[in-house]
């Protein structure tokens, strides 16, 4: 998307050039609009716009480069394998790497409210109860520790300051 007119870093699109680069409906542009996952910048009358940077940014989130997605594919390549049965090993991403994917891929959790899990949980059935909800406290175990990690963090550099 870099590189297409008008998305210098002060330029501003229409809502309807919005949701054609992002590849989405005007109800859900207004939807995000409403979550605060994209700003509106008020023109004459009623008319929004978008900042093109911010249009950018976004559409740079839903559709990772060819880079990024192919990380992300062997790191859920590569989850996959630890709870697989021992095989052949290789090797592994940088541990960086796969911590940054990961929240990435986390982060996607802002877009889903509490109606959707009520509707996911509604369709689930009894036998991946259990599953289910091993993964969710492996996952809050998990960023439980990184939290942690970053408040020991800040808690020093206060001490130092």
């Amino acid at each position: 998307m870099v590189g297409k007119p008008g998305s210098g870093r002060f330029a501003f699109v229409d809502a309807g050039e919005t949701a054609r680069r992002l590849g989405i409906d005007r109800v859900t542009l207004d939807l995000w609009v409403k979550e605060g996952r994209i700003k509106t910048h008020r023109g004459v009358g009623r008319d929004v716009f978008f900042r093109a940077g911010d249009v950018e940014a976004l559409y740079n989130e839903l559709h990772p480069t060819a880079e990024m997605a192919e990380a992300v594919a062997e790191d859920e390549q590569e989850t996959a394998e630890d709870a697989a049965p021992a095989r052949p090993a290789r090797k592994k991403q940088d541990p960086q790497m796969r911590v940054y994917l990961r929240l990435q891929a986390d982060a996607k959790w802002y877009d889903i409210s509490e109606d959707d899990i009520r509707f996911w949980f509604q369709q689930l059935a009894p036998d991946g109860y259990e599953r289910n909800k091993r993964n969710a406290e492996h996952s809050i175990k998990k960023l439980q520790f990184m939290v942690g990690l970053i408040e020991d963090a800040q808690r020093r550099e206060a001490d130092q300051a």
